[in-house]
């Protein structure tokens, strides 16, 4: 679907500009997380309302896509690679990691941290999918991946301790949450490549955010948390719509196609603008404080991608971008 914008581009710029957008989106969530939790709305009051809001719009799309793939007949003459249960349980799968478990801790995590400590963390994803992708497939993991290691968490370590020592013991606890949303969506973004490459990356992402609806609407029925429904103020609801649409549905959809044209790998490049944007943001719309141990840590961090993001293994080139959605 996203690729007939780009048609007339070469698959690895289109990517590249899919990725940016995407992290731009996704840049903004902490910040208007901040902004709803002032108005104390409860963690799960927002998983709730981005369900309600985000649901209808992956049903439509989900139909959309079904409807233009049966009259164009692309499933007529292909074999699949997997059969249709199997992708769907595997994607269901992902999508509960990626979207309801990382979202989860990503809301806990912000209640005891800054938005920029929370941002940085988040940012340190693409070494973590390189020590996942070692530790699951047994990839190699280089010097120059090391060495961002390193470097992207001394940055973190740096903010860190800005905000333990004004904020107090909870940045441990918060920190702690960030990193398991981390992990989580680094094994979203490291196994959802070869089901995007073959169902499409439209495809893929209406059966995974359904599924990470499905997971938080039993979260509701199993726990003892209640929904407060309509009882918050007009001013929070539309912040709440407002991070659906903006940074959870639109960057859903792009980080998917930007994952089918150049790879998980890649799609990190573009990353490297979050934490700026973040913090600039931060200190414009919270008034976070931003100094030399902020400064010094995003510096760290984007230098370490930056760094390992440089010379990104070679992939085939793509002559034109197609997938089943598109």
């Amino acid at each position: 679907m996203l690729a007939q914008l780009f048609k007339n581009t070469a698959p690895a710029q289109a990517g590249m500009l899919i990725a940016l957008i995407a992290t731009l989106c996704y840049s903004l969530k902490p910040i208007i997380i901040k902004l709803i939790y002032v108005y104390e709305v409860s963690s799960a009051d927002i998983l709730a309302w981005r369900v309600i809001i985000s649901l209808p719009i992956y049903l439509a799309v989900g139909l959309w896509v079904w409807r233009r793939a049966l009259r164009k007949k692309q499933y007529a003459n292909e074999k699949p690679r997997t059969s249709p249960y199997a992708w769907l349980w595997y994607t269901a799968l992902l999508g509960a990691i990626g979207f309801y478990v990382a979202a989860l801790f990503d809301l806990i995590g912000l209640q005891s941290i800054s938005s920029q400590l929370a941002r940085l963390i988040l940012f340190t994803y693409p070494t973590l999918v390189a020590v996942l992708g070692w530790a699951i497939f047994g990839q190699r993991i280089s010097w120059r991946v090391t060495i961002a290691l390193v470097l992207s968490y001394v940055g973190v370590g740096l903010i860190f301790a800005y905000d333990f020592s004004h904020l107090g013991p909870q940045v441990l606890f918060g920190s702690v949450m960030m990193f398991l949303s981390v992990l989580a969506f680094s094994l979203y973004v490291l196994l959802s490549k070869p089901i995007i490459d073959q169902v499409g990356g439209t495809t893929f992402t209406v059966v995974a955010m359904l599924a990470s609806g499905v997971c938080i609407l039993l979260h509701f029925l199993l726990s003892a948390e209640t929904f407060s429904g309509f009882n918050l103020s007009w001013i929070a609801f539309v912040l709440i719509a407002v991070m659906t649409i903006i940074t959870t549905v639109i960057p859903s959809f792009l980080i998917a196609e930007a994952i089918a044209l150049i790879g998980p790998q890649r799609t990190a490049i573009a990353g490297t603008v979050g934490p700026a944007m973040t913090s600039v943001a931060a200190v414009l719309v919270l008034d976070e404080a931003f100094g030399l141990s902020q400064l010094a840590g995003i510096v760290l961090v984007v230098a370490a991608i930056s760094y390992m993001q440089s010379s990104p293994p070679k992939e085939s080139p793509k002559s034109k971008i197609e997938t089943i959605d598109s």
